[in-house]
């Protein structure tokens, strides 16, 4: 909305990037300043193969630029829109190249807070990048720190988000379980036309597959592994104790996680 996304090329090394031209008049305009400077000052620091690398930044006059891996595969939105049913190992090995990236950020020290198919991006190669960290948190070194900001994705946020309570890493987990979830329904756990509409279906409803939902050739382990991201109580969220929770489920715990960081999978 304040910019474009251009494909470009580096003609001495011929490599490729993506390189985001955003309109500073439209950054003041949409009070979005912050947010983008933000962005750009956390996207320096990271650096991790499930992740959109930010490679290098500059100005003008009248733009900011932001120049990034190129993601020549699509969104995972794209993808939803062209598959007419994931089957169960493509979501296992998403799923799992977006914990590799989670587990990154949160040893950094940083809640993603907007994880929804727009944001999660495909390489040429089929691997998973997480995209977008303009509304990220960095906690502090405070133990059991943590954050009051309803910013995100309504269909997406957590319930302890959304209703603008504490949160922390776990609320990532919750995106995570929603992604799943719509990944073998087609549908998200919670669904409303405005953040009001989600609010109210989260306050009054307990959505968990059930068993006569489940799509022929989805395990029980990846039912249980979804249905304990979705808990609404973040404490008894899969992954409240560490993101170890998620890679030793039984759903995940045979990957071999070597490997898939390593791209050999």
């Amino acid at each position: 909305s304040i910019g474009t996304v251009w494909y470009v090329k580096n003609s001495k090394f011929k490599k490729k990037f993506a390189m985001k031209e955003i309109s500073k008049v439209k950054l003041i305009q949409e009070n979005s300043y912050e947010e983008i400077i933000h962005e750009q000052e956390l996207c320096s620091k990271l650096n991790h193969p499930f992740l959109v690398t930010m490679n290098f930044s500059f100005q003008d006059t009248d733009y900011l630029y932001m120049v990034n891996d190129l993601m020549a595969g699509g969104d995972l939105r794209y993808w939803y829109s062209q598959r007419k049913q994931f089957t169960e190992n493509e979501c296992k090995f998403i799923i799992t190249c977006i914990i590799l990236g989670l587990e990154y950020l949160h040893s950094n020290k940083i809640i993603h807070r907007d994880l929804k198919p727009e944001n999660i991006l495909f390489d040429k190669k089929g691997y998973v990048h997480i995209a977008d960290f303009g509304i990220a948190k960095e906690l502090s070194n405070e133990p059991e720190e943590k954050i009051i900001d309803a910013s995100g994705s309504p269909g997406y946020m957590s319930p302890e988000t959304i209703f603008k309570k504490k949160h922390s890493y776990a609320s990532d987990f919750f995106s995570l379980g929603v992604i799943c979830y719509e990944m073998m329904m087609k549908r998200r756990p919670y669904l409303g036309k405005n953040r009001q509409e989600i609010k109210e279906k989260m306050a009054s409803e307990f959505v968990q597959i059930k068993s006569d939902e489940v799509i022929k050739g989805w395990s029980p382990e990846f039912i249980d592994f979804v249905n304990k991201l979705l808990d609404k109580n973040e404490e008894n969220r899969l992954g409240y104790k560490g993101i170890n929770e998620l890679k030793c489920h039984p759903w995940l715990k045979l990957n071999n996680w070597k490997n898939i960081y390593l791209m050999k999978e």
